[in-house]
């Protein structure tokens, strides 16, 4: 037996690393390798992308959901040795070793930027559901001292993705999207629609249920750092126990096989994972310190969950595992800097519409206002504080007697809705509605779905992959809803909820392979029923979930249902930064946490701080906006102190919306980010790069968001070669050090990068008044060049030209402000723009202002 079981495991080995090379065919467009086994295909789709495909026999993905753009094929050549092939293009190499069949990747100097790890190409035989598919896996070499990020939104608090370990798949406050940033200079997208593992940890630990016989209703205790945690009878407590080999630094991967309400592993009776929220996502991991030898581990769980635990060694690899795929494939994305990876991402995957000017507005949002009548007077009230707002949002159960999802207003609650919406509309406001995709089979609408046969077999959920689905899922939002006068939408749920593709027949097949994609189709038919129905509109899309490419369709997305303490308030901000390396612009969080503290909220002083502070960080976010869970999250609720400090950040974000929609802009024509990582433009800078609770917002303000209570004063770290402008009081600092700064409630740090110009406007109530009165803010120390950019700001005109954009340059040795021409122009814009010149140097009493009325011809400034 001991023999037979030898002669398999040597198989199984041989299986993965036999991968032999036979033969090679070049064609116009790719580089085929014969291999023992299969077929690889190395594809050069652009000059800064190449595409690998590994394929065995006939199976393959017929849908193509992800790279809708289909590039000239660039130019490459093929150079042949004896020990390898390769395929160059202008910019990157492709090099395949013919013993190893290894490719490495190198820039246009030959330095190797990522590698295949040798071995590691593994493509096994299985099936799912009585279907044929493969276990599709890769590694590469990740050298010790590279950061990663991307991935989606996760809420397991890592920044750098190194050497952690994930599971991929959507679910409430959990992004699974498989594209990957390095600070070597390279992206990576792992192209599966199904089940993703990220860096699989392979140690098993077994673990055993642990009765409980204390009695009926007598509850356990486990002893935790924290305390003394009880477990309820609706918990269990399972225990183990492993060893490991050396010590190290290991990924610990707890995966509980839904979601649950607690994360809680307790290694030698310490706990490594502690985070409770009412719902969490079913996997979690944690890099932990482990000395060699043997070690206990207890797991907290619902009952209703089966734990699994596994551990892996930290070895400097990267590696992608896909357990239900058709093929491998992958594509390498190389650039000068993050921008341009992230640029050849979109120009593959879809660019990025311009939003509504109004979404870069304040977004009041709750759990949930009532009626017509609740939602008009909500926005009165704003307008009677002078609040900025531009949208309010109906959350869920507006519904009513027509049942459950159903998108229709119960005219119980909502009568004439086209009414009460044009009054938020003529207070200068818009209007967003919740939309599910699980509606009730046995309504009116619901039953013209089901007639089409239009839903997942056995599912409440509406085939939405189905073009008939598409088409009369938006013709149902259109009458009942956008015809009434709807502005945008918030999609709920597109996971869909609870991974519910799982097992399902969908119009493309089984679901175990498209677990990854609803919510891609949920947006593309809204974005585009929206747009051939009126587009006087711009769609805006507020959405739980995401998929790549999805950033084509006008999307913002949300961190989904948290929590209110410090620690997830940090998460978010880790998850957000990595949210937007994944090359999806639009992004916002439930400011002050989804589930909160119940009716204490309104009067709790510690609750009010974290909630300033996250209001605060939220002011800059792309997307500005407040939720949360049966609360009434209207600024004044919480008290005048609350509401001043609130006002206050609102005000200053609409002072800022030149800036932001100037930047909002550059995102559409070049492919920039708005909420941008410091790896982005500080890659050079190893401290920068590792800051997880700093970044830039837009080219110019550095972002350092107090996360901890009781804070007096703040330290920031400011990237180096470059000073830094305190944006509140002017100062200036020498970059490549940390600075400690004062951080009263009512300020958060922000820093201003020298050689910025920064347009503000008055302040204004609403993005539909006109800010034609700009200080141009001009920090010094370097040259400097900024575009503004104006336009209707609620159509697509500015894809025919109908917009303007006036270049602003300063010249530091000839101390001048040049205002340049105006380019373009658009209905009804702005004729005279007054602008107020200040130049920031540093100095004390040294703030210099000089006026101009702007009407469009080049003006030059002098200090």
């Amino acid at each position: 037996m001991q023999r037979f079981i030898y002669i398999l495991i040597l198989s199984f080995s041989f299986s993965i690393s036999a991968q032999q090379y036979k033969k090679h065919i070049l064609t116009t467009d790719r580089l085929s390798i014969e291999l023992s086994e299969g077929i690889l295909n190395i594809i050069p789709v652009t000059e800064k992308s190449i595409r690998v495909q590994y394929q065995i026999g006939n199976l393959k993905e017929a849908q193509e959901f992800v790279l809708i753009n289909k590039p000239k094929v660039p130019a490459f050549t093929l150079k042949e040795t004896a020990a390898s092939l390769k395929l160059s293009t202008k910019a990157i190499t492709a090099s395949f070793d013919k013993k190893t069949t290894v490719i490495q990747y190198s820039d246009k100097s030959g330095k190797v930027f990522l590698s295949e790890k040798a071995n590691s190409r593994l493509m096994k035989a299985s099936t799912i559901m009585g279907e044929p598919c493969f276990v599709a896996e890769q590694g590469f070499e990740s050298p010790q001292d590279e950061y990663l990020f991307g991935l989606g939104q996760f809420q397991d608090g890592f920044y750098n993705l190194k050497n952690s370990a994930r599971k991929l798949i959507q679910v409430n406050s959990q992004i699974a999207i498989p594209f990957l940033v390095s600070n070597k200079g390279y992206g990576l997208l792992w192209h599966q629609y199904g089940l993703t593992y990220f860096n699989p940890a392979n140690q098993n630990i077994p673990l055993v249920k642990n009765g409980i016989n204390q009695g009926e209703n007598r509850e356990a205790e486990v002893t935790t750092t924290a305390g003394t945690q009880r477990v309820s009878q609706q918990q269990s407590v399972y225990s183990g126990s492993f060893s490991v080999a050396k010590d190290g630094k290991y990924s610990l991967m707890l995966d509980l096989g839904d979601m649950d309400s607690n994360h809680l592993v307790i290694i030698d009776n310490i706990d490594v994972i502690n985070q409770s929220n009412l719902w969490l996502p079913p996997a979690v991991s944690k890099l932990v310190q482990l000395k060699a030898g043997e070690h206990t581990v207890k797991v907290v769980c619902k009952s209703s969950n089966t734990p699994s635990l596994s551990l892996k060694l930290s070895n400097n690899e990267t590696v992608f595992n896909s357990p239900n795929a058709k093929s491998l494939d992958y594509i390498v994305f190389s650039g000068k800097d993050t921008d341009e990876i992230i640029a050849g991402y979109r120009n593959l995957t879809g660019n990025v519409p311009m939003l509504p000017k109004w979404a870069f507005g304040f977004w009041q949002c709750r759990e949930r206002y009532t009626s017509g009548e609740h939602l008009v007077a909500a926005i009165k009230e704003f307008r009677k504080r002078s609040l900025p707002v531009d949208v309010i949002v109906q959350d869920w159960q507006y519904w009513g007697k027509y049942g459950w999802g159903v998108p229709k207003f119960d005219e119980t609650h909502y009568p004439e809705p086209e009414k009460f919406i044009k009054e938020i509309h003529d207070l200068n406001a818009h209007f967003s509605v919740s939309v599910w995709e699980n509606l009730n089979k046995e309504s009116e609408i619901g039953k013209e779905y089901l007639a089409k046969n239009l839903f997942i077999p056995n599912s409440p959920w509406i085939d939405i992959f189905n073009p008939e689905t598409q088409k009369t899922h938006w013709n149902a939002l259109n009458k009942n809803l956008f015809a009434l006068g709807v502005d945008s939408w918030w999609m709920d749920a597109t996971e869909p909820e609870n991974d519910a593709l799982r097992g399902k027949q969908t119009y493309f097949g089984l679901g175990d392979f498209y677990r990854l994609t609803y919510p891609l189709f949920v947006s593309k038919a809204i974005y585009e029923g929206q747009r051939n129905t009126n587009p006087e509109k711009r769609v805006a899309i507020l959405t739980r979930s995401a998929f790549l490419g999805q950033q084509r369709y006008g999307t913002i997305n949300w961190s989904g249902d948290i929590g209110w303490s410090w620690d997830t308030y940090k998460r978010q901000i880790e998850a957000g930064l990595n949210y937007n390396l994944t090359g999806m612009p639009y992004w916002t969080t439930d400011i002050g946490g989804f589930f909160r503290p119940g009716p204490r909220q309104y009067t709790d002083e510690k609750y009010h701080e974290i909630l300033t502070r996250w209001f605060q960080w939220g002011a800059f976010n792309p997307i500005f906006r407040i939720h949360g869970y049966q609360t009434e999250t209207e600024p004044w609720k919480y008290g005048e102190k609350a509401e001043n400090n609130m006002r206050s950040m609102m005000n200053l974000r609409y002072q800022l919306l030149p800036y932001i929609y100037s930047e909002a802009w550059q995102i559409s024509k070049n492919n920039s980010t708005l909420m941008r990582p410091l790896i982005m433009d500080f890659n050079d800078d190893p401290i920068a790069v590792s800051q997880a609770y700093e970044y830039m917002f837009g080219k110019a303000f550095l972002i350092a968001p107090v996360t901890a209570p009781d804070v007096i004063n703040w330290d920031v770290y400011l990237p180096k070669n470059t000073a830094w402008y305190d944006f509140w009081t002017g100062k200036r600092f020498e970059g490549g050090q940390t600075v400690t700064v004062p951080a009263p409630l009512d300020k958060i740090p922000v820093f201003v990068k020298e050689g910025s110009i920064v347009p503000m406007g008055n302040v204004v109530q609403n993005t539909q008044t006109k800010q034609d009165i700009l200080e141009v803010h001009v920090y010094t120390g370097k040259d400097a060049a900024f575009t503004f950019y104006n336009d209707e700001g609620d159509n697509y005109n500015y894809e025919k030209g109908k917009y303007i954009e006036i270049p602003m340059i300063w010249n530091e040795k000839n101390q001048s402000l040049t205002i340049g021409k105006q380019i373009g122009n658009y209905k009804d814009q702005t004729k005279v723009y007054t602008m107020n010149i200040v130049w920031m140097s540093g100095k004390q009493n040294d703030t210099a202002v000089k006026t101009i009325k702007y009407t469009g011809k080049q003006a030059v400034v002098k200090k």
